[in-house]
């Protein structure tokens, strides 16, 4: 799950974390969270010329998307 950078640097300093990638930058922890599960609902709009995705929560969209299928 994404952090804010303020908690990233609290999370490396206090030895909770690692980096794991610089570029994008990616921390991993080293601690045990539990078991954190969101519900997400994947939707799939199959049209004839686009295919429309969208992944969200109860709460809001994660993701969107449209794509536009060749007709030749």
């Amino acid at each position: 799950m994404p952090c804010s950078p303020a908690k990233a640097r609290l999370l490396l300093k206090e030895k909770k974390a690692i980096v794991k990638r610089r570029t994008p930058f990616t921390i991993q922890l080293t601690i045990a969270t539990g078991e954190a599960k969101q519900p997400v609902s994947l939707g799939i709009d199959a049209g004839y010329k686009h295919v429309g995705l969208s992944a969200s929560t109860e709460k809001a969209e994660l993701y969107a998307s449209e794509v536009e299928l060749r007709q030749d």
